[in-house]
């Protein structure tokens, strides 16, 4: 049925208005009206909507059916524990300093051992302390670390990445797990007094050690003990103070020119690929050779070396002699040889300080090669194993202590000398071999006669 058009009149409902009030006529022009539209199956069709780039217009107003929907700013991906670099907490320069971008309010840090095993992740909003903290109280197990900065100090957003390290590694480092363990890390070192009279003693002594064990490391800066803790039996070092712009930039210039003029060479070390950096103060061409001084610059420690090189690891190859060096260098790190020794040495005990290459593949044989391989790009190695003194020994000879005719006869040689033996076996079976007093002719030697012992042994002289 259609609908006719409509006239009506505005008015309001509670309040009475004067004749000549003005009054707003809504008009709607007339429009047929059947039903909505149907589809085939019976079920409502889709509704009609505008046409595109137009709004819809109601009483002169137009409205807007749908907000324009805005989305948050995506997170920021949480770094991955394993992309990020692994550091020396010590440096070349012998300091703790964290490269921190500039505007950076809290950091997230992972602290690893020697063996670059995680030990403990933590936060703070001050990672130089932090690290050194970590340092002072277990120098054993602090000598890598991890860490992440952000422009917040937020507790938990520096959390939320500790949490997503966490669940990479499959779960929390014993530093984390382990309630003593954890402890260890953020309580301050009990010095182990076993009375409050001896409590300022064992710290003072504890402080002692945990500083020589830090200069052992080649750290040089200053760790001064919190004398409030020291009289109560416990070791912590104070926070170190805040360099200056200047200060800052002065220890980056003198590292960077530390690392001026040397190469970069890689080694294996628990099946990962590390660094180090040599230089050459001395390359003296001798008649079989090089005479090489070389300084070696490997997780934040520094050594000096004297090896000679032979000409046959490099000129058959057309290589510098400094990489036959650093092939053997890399060896010796991967294999973990003290990088210094003092004293005299033991057989068991490469001589580091000074040594031939020759020595380094006598030692390790087809490891050397291998290795000699990889460094140089490879190059294999042509060196004879006969080329080389070897001291094996292959047979018994010398003093022994419980030689037989046999043996004295092998070591002599030659069946004369082994009737020789037979002899000299026989006169000892039959006792007639003296230790060169007896000889022909002599009378016996006087037995001494026995001295009375027992009850009335004086009775004898009196």
């Amino acid at each position: 049925m259609a609908t006719q058009g409509i006239c009506s009149e505005m008015k309001l409902q509670t309040t009475k208005r004067p004749a000549n009030a003005l009054v707003h006529r809504r008009v709607f022009s007339p429009k047929p009206f059947t039903s909505f539209p149907s589809s085939s199956s019976g079920t409502p069709a889709a509704i009609r909507l505008p046409k595109a780039g137009t709004a819809p217009r109601r009483h002169g107003f137009t409205l807007c059916n749908a907000a324009a929907v805005v989305d948050p700013p995506a997170a920021a991906p949480t770094p991955s524990l394993a992309e990020l670099p692994i550091c020396s907490i010590i440096n070349t320069q012998g300091m703790v300093l964290p490269d921190v971008p500039d505007g950076m309010r809290g950091s997230t840090y992972a602290i690893y051992d020697e063996k670059q095993k995680l030990q403990y992740v933590g936060t703070t909003p001050d990672l130089r302390n932090a690290l050194r903290t970590a340092l002072g109280r277990r120098p054993e197990k602090a000598y890598y670390y991890k860490a992440v900065s952000l422009p917040t100090s937020e507790p938990s957003a520096l959390q939320a990445v500790r949490d997503a390290w966490f669940a990479e590694c499959g779960g929390q480092p014993n530093g984390n797990r382990l309630a003593m363990e954890r402890s260890l890390w953020q309580q301050p070192v009990d010095a182990g007094a076993i009375s409050e009279r001896g409590r300022l003693g064992a710290a003072e002594e504890r402080c002692r050690q945990l500083q020589t064990s830090l200069r052992e490391r080649g750290c040089v800066e200053e760790f001064t003990p919190n004398p409030t803790l020291l009289q109560e039996g416990q070791v912590d070092f104070l926070p170190a103070r805040s360099l200056t712009d200047t200060e800052l930039a002065a220890e980056r210039e003198a590292e960077a020119a530390r690392m001026r003029g040397r190469r970069s060479c890689s080694c294996l070390v628990d099946g990962q690929e590390r660094v180090f950096h040599t230089r050459y103060p001395l390359l003296f061409p001798t008649n079989g050779g090089v005479l090489a001084d070389v300084s070696v610059l490997f997780d934040g420690r520094e050594t000096h070396h004297r090896v000679i090189v032979g000409k046959q690891y490099y000129e058959p190859y057309g290589i510098p002699p400094e990489a036959a060096v650093e092939a053997g260098l890399a060896l010796l790190l991967r294999a973990k040889v003290a990088r210094s020794t003092d004293g005299l040495l033991l057989s068991s005990q490469f001589p580091v300080n000074y040594f031939a290459l020759g020595q380094v593949e006598q030692w390790y044989g087809q490891e050397f090669r291998h290795e000699f391989e990889r460094v140089t790009g490879g190059v294999k190695l042509q060196t004879d194993e006969s080329d080389a003194w070897r001291f094996n020994r292959l047979y018994d000879y010398g003093p022994l202590r419980n030689e037989t005719a046999e043996q004295l006869a092998t070591a002599m040689g030659g069946e004369v000398r082994t009737e020789v033996a037979a002899a000299v076996e026989a006169a000892c079976e039959e006792g007639e071999l003296g230790s060169g007093r007896g000889g022909a002719g002599e009378e016996e030697e006087e037995v001494e006669e026995e001295l009375p012992s027992g009850q009335g042994i004086l009775d004898a002289f009196f």
